[in-house]
């Protein structure tokens, strides 16, 4: 499928890029082994995207080589859904089949999660999802 633009001055942690487009995009590295510790750096850099509001997130889970279930329960938690609206993952090999399906089965319903094979399909689903108010 297509790869997401990754805009200069987005946010690089150590296995992910992080940016804002009218909502949180993450893109994890090539080969990216997920920690606990990424997975809180990772959600610390989203939360400094939006300043703390909740918003739409699109997340590229297609390079990724690895998760914890410590990072994976991180990511379906508390922590990641006070800063999430809804969230779409884009998925393609079956790993990131199988982590996308992973968070859907862990996600809390207040937070809408749908996995896609497509960057676009993606998009478009977390476009009906809009912001409190306009994030800066």
């Amino acid at each position: 499928g297509q790869v997401m633009d990754v805009p200069a001055g987005a946010h690089k942690t150590r296995t992910c890029t992080l940016w804002y487009d009218g909502m949180v995009c993450a893109r994890f590295h090539d080969r990216a082994e997920v920690t606990l510790d990424d997975a809180r750096e990772n959600l610390a850099a989203a939360a400094g995207l939006t300043g703390g509001q909740r918003s739409p997130v699109l997340v590229d889970l297609r390079p990724i080589r690895s998760q914890t279930a410590e990072a994976r329960a991180y990511f379906a938690g508390p922590a990641a859904t006070a800063i999430t609206l809804a969230v779409a993952l884009v998925i393609e090999s079956p790993l990131s089949r199988v982590l996308g399906n992973f968070f859907l089965g862990f996600n809390r319903p207040e937070t809408p999660a749908r996995l896609f094979t497509s960057v676009d399909e993606a998009r478009a689903w977390l476009t009906t999802f809009r912001p409190s108010r306009d994030v800066a």
